[in-house]
């Protein structure tokens, strides 16, 4: 006995579109969060070396859909603590 229960208050049942963990699923596609990406967007530029890798680290999260992520933030890591 697992013991596993739901808490119909927070259930979400035969929905066509999520929003997971940063991400939106609808269907069989995944994209980055509209809400996550327009923060990143709207993020200052950094003027500071840490502030500059911060950016970085938190880009990184959405590498898989930024093509050549490595190579343009490549530049940048030689400023990680």
């Amino acid at each position: 006995d697992a013991n596993f229960r739901l808490n119909i208050n927070k259930c979400q049942i035969a929905q066509t579109a999520i929003d997971y963990l940063g991400h939106h699923i609808e269907h069989s596609n995944i994209r980055p969060n509209a809400d996550n990406i327009r923060a990143l967007i709207e993020t200052r530029q950094p003027t500071t070396a840490k502030e500059a890798f911060r950016f970085v680290k938190a880009a990184e999260y959405y590498r898989k859909f930024i093509p050549a992520f490595s190579t343009i933030a490549q530049p940048l890591h030689q400023y990680a603590p």
